[in-house]
């Protein structure tokens, strides 16, 4: 299936440099090889399905209905695969970012656990709640005593995937 779009198969350029061009200074080479080890670091934190993911779509160039028809996902299913895997590659690589280019990730902004001035308590009522059971004690005691108006268990549990130690 002949495709008319540019594929771009090397992302780690955007990271730093092209690297079909020579390095610039002694240091520039060096960072790209930072830069290569942990995006290696980084993928190796992956399910092996999102690594696959990641290596067919943006190594490969593969499309979705190309990724679709070779591993039998349905394109819905691989849209959300590909946003798990781009949120914990973000997650693992931050830390690089920060030192390399002193850019700071954001903590989060969507996340109404996170933007709460009680964020710490919250968390340890998270840490602490009752594993056996349901989570609307929880959001119970969240609502009446620090005021957020949490309305699904989801936001719970996607904080604590992957907010809690940040």
């Amino acid at each position: 299936m002949p495709s008319n779009r540019i594929v771009y198969q090397n992302w780690i350029v955007e990271l730093g440099r092209d690297p079909a061009l020579p390095p610039v200074d002694e240091g520039e080479s060096e960072r790209g090889k930072i830069v290569e080890e942990a995006v290696e670091t980084a993928l190796k934190a992956l399910s092996d399905n999102e690594r696959e993911f990641i290596q067919r779509f943006h190594y490969m160039g593969q499309t979705y209905r190309e990724i679709s028809e070779a591993t039998g996902r349905t394109i819905h299913r691989l849209e959300a695969l590909h946003r798990r895997a781009t949120k914990r590659l973000r997650k693992e690589l931050a830390p690089l970012v920060r030192g390399l280019y002193g850019v700071a990730g954001d903590s989060a902004p969507d996340c109404i656990v996170c933007r709460s001035d009680h964020r710490r308590e919250i968390d340890r009522l998270i840490a602490h709640r009752n594993k056996t059971a349901t989570w609307r004690p929880v959001i119970r005691e969240i609502r009446e005593r620090f005021g957020l108006r949490i309305t699904t268990p989801q936001t719970l549990i996607g904080h604590e995937k992957y907010h809690i130690g940040r």
